[in-house]
């Protein structure tokens, strides 16, 4: 038997996971949506079930082992009749850290006071308990150990169901469903990682769910040989609704399927909230807040870039302030702001154009990709409107070699141009259960600090309950910032190269900078920074 509910509210209310004030508005939404307490939070505040478990183990003292760290010991399992296993939901597992020899076994219904000892008489030596969510362990039984036949009483609909209310619960962007040559895996993308969803499905089971996919998202049924793409909208059980991007992919052992949530996190956040340095936000403020002008916010797929410029029209929006948008898609509705979806029949220039006749302060272009926008964009800048828009380049200063490629004059550029801010997304350190430790010779050097009598700390990944046993919560951004000032106009002019650019600029801040400051702040660690590739500019610049 599973853990009672009563027991999972306590132990999260004492570990932190939740307060008082959200269990109780959790209670309404309870009672309004037909669900259990557990469930309503789990929705309400954005958190997967195996959080709880997590709580409940840290709270007894047990170990608790996340889906991706099961790993079943198959020799033991055999000296355990199956009927035990079902009865008792146990199971031995593998563990790296096994030094005192003892069995180690993973249930979901730890509450059974007698459960050790009935396990102990059958492997006659010392055993330690660990706890896992109930999914991750259904799925050992149902695809490691195929205890029973997968295929019997699958419901496709049920169980897609259940994978996007789950992926909505761990905060997940991307759904990856991929066929491997005996199952389907599925991974969500959480924080800009992936990780291992804790249900498995047979190549039957998960073939089942593609077809139901494609029946949702309109997409052909019976192609199975060439990639589509297609879309749904989808409502979770309490009323929350997303939009869904489906692109199919025929692979050696059948189609794999990637699912793009969209308006799950409808949170419109400040400039405040967006992580920049006082100076930073100060600058940015500063700078959309001119009457004329362009500001670039430039950075891969995936970095924020959209998020950084409804932050901007937020703090922009006004009674006297006449705000309009170029987008595709509208992501997010801002009050007080007039959004325009792109398609078929209107693109970025054609409403640019048609923008100008709405006697606009502030013009939003979702992004510039073409020299008909490009250009359209840069004279609104030039003759009394503040343009916001995005470009593709790895940093601030290239956002100049871009708009000259693309083929706009040096001489319009420079006119223009008022800043550009280029961005990452690192995640973010667990503020709750974060580790602070000396930073040793290694990571000075990593970090380009050369050493001092000053101790610094820097802060680890440990993992709790309330981050899913990752170290990591939410992500924050990295900022580059560069400020145009009149010696960069003139030497915009002049054609001067990124080199050029980047020697005389006076209110320049990088990537990698801003990435230490951060890290020494204790918000992310020095890993993130080498995951996005600044440690080594980090030395080059000798902070």
């Amino acid at each position: 038997m599973a853990i009672r509910g009563k027991a999972l509210l306590e132990a999260a209310l004492n570990q932190g996971l939740i307060t008082p004030e959200q269990q109780t508005g959790a209670r309404l939404n309870a009672r309004r949506f037909q669900l259990d307490e557990v469930t309503a939070l789990c929705y309400q505040q954005r958190l997967s079930l195996s959080s709880f478990y997590h709580a409940y183990a840290s709270e007894q003292g047990l170990l608790f082992v996340r889906s991706s760290q099961v790993r079943v010991n198959k020799k033991q399992l055999n000296l355990i009749p199956q009927s035990l296993v079902r009865q008792w939901r146990i199971l031995p597992i593998e563990v790296a850290s096994n030094e005192d020899e003892a069995i180690y076994v993973v249930t979901d219904s730890p509450e059974n006071p007698a459960l050790e000892k009935q396990v102990q008489r059958i492997f006659k030596t010392d055993i330690k308990l660990c706890v896992t969510d109930p999914e991750t362990f259904e799925s050992c039984l149902r695809i490691d150990l195929e205890i029973h036949t997968p295929e019997v009483g699958f419901d496709a609909v049920e169980s897609f169901k259940q994978l996007l209310n789950s992926a909505y619960m761990h905060r997940a962007s991307d759904i990856h469903i991929e066929p491997h040559a005996e199952f389907y895996l599925i991974r969500f993308r959480v924080d800009g990682r992936l990780q291992q969803y804790g249900k498995r499905f047979s190549l039957a089971e998960g073939s089942s769910l593609v077809s139901r996919i494609k029946v949702m998202s309109h997409l052909d049924i019976a192609e199975t040989r060439m990639p589509q793409d297609g879309g749904a909208d989808y409502v979770t059980p309490s009323n929350i609704e997303f939009e869904m991007r489906v692109a199919t992919a025929p692979t050696k052992h059948g189609e794999r399927v990637t699912l793009r949530l969209l308006g799950t996190d409808n949170q419109l956040l400040t400039l405040t909230q967006l992580g920049m340095s006082s100076e930073t936000l100060r600058q940015f403020s500063r700078v959309i807040a001119q009457p004329h002008g362009i500001v670039l916010i430039t950075g891969p797929t995936g970095s924020g870039k959209s998020t950084t410029l409804y932050a901007a029209l937020t703090q922009l929006k006004s009674e006297s302030t006449n705000i309009l948008t170029a987008e595709d898609p509208v992501e997010m509705v801002v009050e007080g702001v007039s959004q325009v979806q792109m398609n078929a029949k209107v693109n970025f220039a054609s409403a640019l154009r048609s923008f100008l006749r709405h006697d606009p302060d502030v013009i939003m272009v979702g992004e510039i990709r073409d020299p008909e926008t490009a250009e359209i964009a840069l004279k609104a800048a030039t003759t009394g409107h503040m343009v916001l828009s995005t470009l593709h380049t790895n940093s601030a200063i290239a956002s100049v070699t871009r708009l000259k490629n693309i083929g706009l004059e040096p001489f319009m550029i420079a006119s223009s141009l008022q800043g550009v801010v280029a961005q990452r997304l690192a995640r973010r350190l667990c503020q709750h259960c974060k580790l602070e430790m000396e930073a040793d010779l290694a990571e000075l050097d990593a970090l380009g600090i050369e050493e001092t009598d000053q101790v610094v700390m820097l802060s680890h990944p440990q993992g709790c309950s309330l981050c899913d046993g990752t170290g990591f919560k939410g992500r924050i951004a990295l900022f580059e910032t560069l400020w145009v000032d009149d010696l960069l106009r003139e030497l915009i002019t002049q054609g001067a190269d990124e080199q050029q650019l980047r020697k005389h600029a006076q209110y320049y801040v990088s990537l990698a900078h801003d990435g230490c400051e951060k890290v020494i702040q204790g918000l992310t660690t020095l890993d993130e920074l080498k995951h996005l590739g600044l440690v080594h500019r980090l030395v080059e610049e000798g902070r």
